[in-house]
């Protein structure tokens, strides 16, 4: 279900590949961090909102890269 937002940001997560980008995001966003996450193997992307009031909601595009030069 889309939920009404007032701003939208894109974020893309860049880094050297194997240094937690991928478990910093899931944390960010699931709330749970997972040993066994896997690396992307091109880019993932992941939605998530945040409301600071009642009245503000803030909607975050989250891309998560594999940290290798291609990408």
């Amino acid at each position: 279900m889309d939920v009404p937002w007032n701003f939208r940001f894109g974020i893309v997560i860049l880094g050297d590949s194997a240094v937690g980008k991928s478990s910093l995001l899931h944390r960010f966003t699931e709330g749970t961090f997972d040993e066994s996450r896997q690396s992307p193997l091109g880019i993932d992307f992941k939605v998530h909102n945040m409301n600071f009031d009642p009245n503000v909601v803030i909607k975050l595009l989250l891309w998560d890269t594999a940290g290798q030069e291609r990408f």
